[in-house]
């Protein structure tokens, strides 16, 4: 019967792909070709374990989710824990609040300076060269951290280890295997969920462990996972050879000229390549890293804020602080999965960004008020709905990287995605020594300046002549919606 047949192309096309990966190309593994970019479900009945394991490492965004699922549990370890060691060394109060903005704002401060550099570094060598390099350092500078007993010195080594990040070479590695819209979609929640899954499980092995594992065994235990995420890339990344790929990863990854827009002369069209000479330049790529540096601001921010809280008003304990750090990664992901995919196709990603920035204003005005940050029940409320908020604007200004690097500058990815994170690790700098300061004279304070921040996306959308709530017209977007 037709049924019989098409079953029979489709175990074929299945065993192609099987044999592809076997072969190390980037790009062609396992599962990765559905028909829409996203790898077949591992639990599919009748399949051999040893098949689903197969899929499972042959993943095409897996070392990158592994690379930065290290590194951000090297973070989640850190940030809860720090008030608690540094009342260990006999600090008082205003010097613990002081000193965890600092040593928070040191790691986002050197990936300031060092995304550009990895971003370069991957367009010019590669993502195994560029993920193996930056996971080697995460290793080697988690490890000093177990070490170290002085905030100077806590300082520095941070500060290296934001430089050797390797958040821009996951991203990079992600985004460049995405064959469309939806696939693009897919790679930026995959990214996201390896984020969250790192401060999940960093939120809970502080909550669990820190009175046991102290200071020296959490940094020890991000270190090793480091390093078995560096042993991943190596064993999976191959070569940088050709592989089979869709025209938009080829146009993506510069070993095909770009295609020209049409109809629309704010994002890619001929006439506008005419009257701009780079990416940077554009209103597309302003307006991105406005939004990028109030995301980083909001995130780190909030962390900051969440913790003194919890600590200083709330009263709680190290545990019970790494057990409430769940709320977080919790809320992100079923945000990614069941509520952003149909925002998106229903209101596009302009209009998401939109919204959600009128929602976060709306969320902290309701967060300054004393009676909701002193208690448990409005900080915890709050923390859903600022998760909430922050997400739907964070994914779909990713998402922006890969239509804006399609449209403007093809062969430079890596640098638009190292221009993003830098742009996005400026506000997770500068947010936790502000938030730090201005909450030790009131709160209300600090909200007010992440309050400020999230009113600079509609202004920077409005500056730059960015459409509210219509998305710009790309050759992307329109395979995507004819696929």
């Amino acid at each position: 019967s037709s049924a019989s047949q098409r079953d029979a192309r489709g175990g074929r096309e299945r065993t192609s792909g099987v044999m592809s990966a076997s072969t190390g190309t980037r790009g062609d593994a396992v599962g990765a070709d559905d028909g829409e970019g996203r790898g077949s479900s591992p639990g599919t009945p009748g399949v051999h374990p040893v098949s689903c394991l197969t899929r499972a490492v042959h993943y095409p965004f897996l070392p990158g989710m592994a690379s930065c699922f290290a590194d951000y549990l090297g973070m989640a370890m850190l940030t809860p824990a720090l008030p608690y060691f540094l009342s260990d060394l006999g600090m008082s109060a205003t010097a613990v609040a002081t000193w965890t903005g600092a040593i928070t704002t040191a790691q986002y401060a050197g990936a300031a300076c060092g995304n550009m550099a990895v971003g370069a570094m991957g367009d010019a060598f590669g993502s195994r060269a560029t993920l193996s390099a930056t996971l080697f350092g995460d290793v080697v500078l988690f490890a000093a951290t177990a070490f170290s007993k002085n905030v100077v010195a806590l300082i520095v080594i941070r500060t290296l280890a934001g430089i050797s990040s390797p958040l821009v070479a996951s991203l990079h590695y992600i985004l460049s295997r995405a064959t469309s819209k939806k696939h693009t979609l897919e790679g930026v929640n995959a990214y996201s969920v390896s984020v969250n899954a790192g401060y999940a499980f960093g939120s809970v092995v502080v909550g669990l462990g820190y009175d046991d594992l102290g200071w020296f065994g959490l940094n020890a235990l991000s270190a090793v996972v480091a390093g078995v995420a560096m042993v991943t890339v190596l064993a999976l990344v191959k070569s940088e050879a050709p592989a089979k790929r869709s025209p938009s990863v080829l146009r993506a990854l510069g070993e095909l000229p770009s295609l020209p827009e049409k109809g629309d002369e704010t994002f890619g069209s001929p006439e506008a390549k005419k009257k701009t000479t780079s990416v940077w330049r554009t209103g597309a790529m302003a307006s991105h890293a406005v939004t990028a540096v109030n995301v980083g601001y909001q995130f780190m921010g909030f962390l900051v804020l969440f913790t003194l809280m919890a600590k200083q008003i709330l009263k709680w304990s190290a545990t019970t602080l790494g057990w409430s750090f769940m709320a977080i990664p919790i809320v992100n992901s079923l945000v990614m999965y069941y509520v952003i995919p149909p925002l998106i196709k229903r209101v596009g990603v302009h209009a998401l960004i939109t919204y959600s920035s009128m929602g976060t204003m709306l969320t902290l005005g309701a967060f300054a008020v004393p009676a909701v940050h002193t208690s448990p029940a409005g900080v915890m409320l709050v923390t859903v709905c600022l998760v909430l908020c922050v997400v739907t604007v964070q994914v779909p200004n990713q998402m922006r990287i890969k239509l804006i690097a399609d449209a403007f500058a093809p062969r430079a990815m890596g640098k638009i995605t190292g221009a993003s994170r830098v742009c996005f690790a400026v506000g997770q700098t500068l947010s936790p020594i502000v938030v730090a300061v201005l909450y030790t004279i009131h709160p209300s304070l600090a909200i007010g300046s992440m309050f400020l921040a999230v009113a600079t996306v509609p202004i920077a959308f409005f500056l730059c002549g960015q459409a509210f709530f219509v998305d710009p017209v790309a050759k992307e977007a329109e395979g995507a919606n004819a696929a």
